[in-house]
């Protein structure tokens, strides 16, 4: 097996990939699974009586019917 080397590339490559981990964890702690707050009036307070989420998954029901 090859020794794995950490060189000043591979440090800083880790470093990016931790912070978009972080970045990406908090924003679903945040907002939840429900990605609609960027188009739903008033944020995202669950998918509940969203329309794009509504949109969104008569789309999906659509899709499975046709498929």
């Amino acid at each position: 097996m090859q020794e794995l080397i950490l060189n000043g590339p591979t440090i800083a490559v880790l470093i990016v990939i931790a912070a978009l981990a972080v970045l990406a964890i908090r924003r679903m702690t945040r907002r939840g699974l429900c990605d609609c707050g960027d188009r739903c009036e008033g944020g995202c307070h669950g998918c509940d009586g969203c329309a794009a989420a509504e949109s969104m998954a008569a789309a999906i029901g659509e899709a499975v019917r046709k498929g």
